[in-house]
């Protein structure tokens, strides 16, 4: 008895905090949420760590050149 739509943030939190879900229940949520997330393929690694380089060399560059100036 799941429900047919994703449930919200806000709304899965609330039924945590307020113990409206059943532990059968959040186990089957969890079951369907394992099928939709997937490991990520080499080249999104390679653009992912690109982009964290690069956000911090661009970091360490604007500190520099404001503080220096």
């Amino acid at each position: 008895m799941v429900a047919e739509r994703l449930a919200t943030a806000d709304e899965y939190y609330y039924k945590h905090q307020n113990n409206e879900i059943s532990v059968e229940r959040n186990r089957a949520e969890m079951d369907l949420d394992e099928d939709e997330y997937f490991p990520l393929q080499p080249i999104e690694k390679k653009l992912c760590a690109y982009s964290f380089g690069l956000g911090i060399v661009l970091m360490a560059a604007f500190i520099l050149a404001f503080e220096v100036i």
